[in-house]
């Protein structure tokens, strides 16, 4: 092979390595730019909520988009939502104004016991404020485990344990998260009790930025993937 022939492949070769590393970089590039647009939307359209325009009701389900980041009633959603319950986290949603298609998408994960603790605490939390007792410490025994036992289907994707084995698990989740997720004391009367670490309930939501930042959403100019779906966020620059 003559040296020209050699010089002229080494050209190619390092054509070709250039070409792949601007590539990679300006994807890289793209990625941050879509992830910054998708923030930045969701910081410039948080007021306002629901198709209604009314104000949140922390007394019934309500489920957050993941695009416009507002939040949005059950009784003004027309997708068919099956059992939920308010203050739940492991959920997607994208409203009917984000899908270019104009119809909702709703999925909902299964949930890890640390947050069905928190769900639970908040439900228990908001019906003792509606009963006017207002409470915000929780018996583990009489009020942590059979709220999730009694709504185990609406919480949670994960088949329903056969066994009382999970009462354990949810003791190691409470005790992990003090001072985290969940705050203890010791009641002369009642025993161990549990609350809210955050008991301000409105902060209660899904951590999509969260999901993006795992790999299990991804931001692009198409909208939001997750395995093989695509859930759209339109990302519109108002400039």
């Amino acid at each position: 092979m003559s040296s020209a022939s050699v010089e002229t492949g080494k050209k190619c070769s390092d054509m070709d390595v250039a070409t792949n590393s601007q590539n990679m970089h300006s994807e890289s590039q793209k990625t941050g730019e879509n992830n910054d647009k998708y923030k930045n939307k969701q910081s410039s359209e948080s007021q306002g909520n629901c198709y209604c325009g009314k104000d949140r009701n922390l007394n019934i389900v309500e489920l957050l988009c993941a695009s416009c980041n507002r939040w949005y009633h059950e009784s003004c959603i027309g997708y068919q939502l099956g059992k939920l319950v308010p203050f739940m986290t492991n959920y997607l949603f994208i409203c009917k104004n984000c899908s270019p298609t104009g119809l909702e998408t709703f999925k909902k994960n299964q949930a890890p016991f640390p947050q069905m603790c928190v769900t639970a605490m908040a439900n228990l939390k908001q019906e003792s404020s509606k009963d006017g007792t207002n409470k915000t410490m929780f018996s583990k025994d009489r009020e942590i485990i059979p709220y999730i036992d009694q709504y185990w289907e609406a919480m949670t994707t994960m088949p329903r344990r056969v066994t009382q084995s999970w009462y354990a698990t949810v003791q190691r989740a409470l005790i992990k998260d003090i001072q985290v997720l969940f705050t203890y004391e010791e009641d002369p009367n009642q025993g161990p009790m549990f609350g809210l670490f955050n008991m301000e309930l409105t902060n209660i939501k899904p951590n999509y930025e969260a999901m993006i930042k795992q790999g299990q959403l991804k931001v692009t100019d198409m909208g939001i993937a997750t395995g093989k779906s695509i859930y759209i966020i339109v990302i519109v620059d108002s400039r």
